[in-house]
């Protein structure tokens, strides 16, 4: 039996819980566990057996799994071999993150037999406006190993069976600030739908020094060779770059970190159902 962990992780969240989750599988017995990091390759052509286990972890954009992540697992197929789905979301809600990612897998062939939501610091975090900062953190990595232990254990006992994805609920967050969220959306939308502006990270040139650290982390080559422009039809707003800059010469002013900020302080707890 082999162990495929697959994950995307700009900014290093999806990696870390997937780490956790790997030394929580070591008492795993007689199996070969291999690593693939989906940021920047796909897994080409991958054929499984029925023996098989897969366990793909993924951030959050708007509500569904990260858009590339689809793309860098297509050539996969699953052959009956189980599946367990994890999505990395910002403190908010992972919404329909978690059955988009189970269907997607379902789709190449895997049987799912297990899902996770846990928390990682928000694509838009900044220390003006902190959404889950430095999550995942100590708690969330031994949440994490407990759930590869859990996993471990139901191999040990033949037990890993397939779930409903759906019966993955969000933990619920305040009425006000889900209200507060829903009316700065529908401003915001209505803005755009009459005076459209695409915002893409920007760069202080007088604190930038060149490193070109931020071209070397961007999952879709979306930064400009001379580190000053991104193309906006290849930037997922990861905030990689914005993140890893030594300099901290790249920024990204989107209205909505302010929003996320205020209303989404309260920490939530990972979720998951095997």
């Amino acid at each position: 039996m082999s162990i495929y962990s697959f994950s995307f992780s700009p900014t290093g969240t999806s990696a870390k819980i997937m780490h956790g989750v790997i030394e929580g599988l070591s008492d795993v017995q007689d199996c070969n566990i291999i690593c693939r990091d989906l940021t920047f390759r796909s897994v080409g052509d991958l054929e499984l057996t029925d023996s098989d286990i897969v366990i793909a972890a993924s951030p959050v954009y708007g509500g569904k799994i990260a858009p590339l992540v689809k793309q860098r697992l297509k050539g996969i197929k699953g052959n009956n071999a189980r599946c367990i789905v994890i999505a990395l979301y910002g403190n908010r809600a992972f919404e329909n993150a978690v059955v988009d990612f189970a269907s997607f897998m379902s789709d190449c062939g895997f049987k799912i037999c297990g899902a996770a939501a846990f928390i990682g610091e928000h694509s838009y975090s900044t220390p003006c406006t902190p959404i889950a900062s430095g999550r995942p953190d100590r708690q969330d990595i031994d949440d994490a190993i407990r759930f590869g232990a859990e996993i471990a254990l139901r191999l040990k006992n033949c037990e890993l069976r397939e779930v409903d994805p759906t019966s993955l609920t969000d933990e619920p967050s305040p009425e006000e600030a889900l209200l507060n969220f829903r009316n700065f959306v529908s401003a915001y939308q209505a803005r755009q739908a009459t005076d459209p502006v695409v915002i893409l990270p920007q760069v202080d040139t007088e604190l930038c020094d060149d490193c070109a650290s931020c071209y070397d982390v961007c999952p879709t080559e979306a930064i400009s060779p001379d580190r000053r422009g991104a193309d906006p039809s290849k930037c997922i707003k990861c905030c990689a770059c914005v993140k890893i800059c030594p300099q901290g010469a790249r920024i990204f002013n989107t209205p909505f970190a302010k929003t996320l900020s205020e209303n989404f302080k309260e920490r939530k707890s990972p979720r998951w159902i095997l």
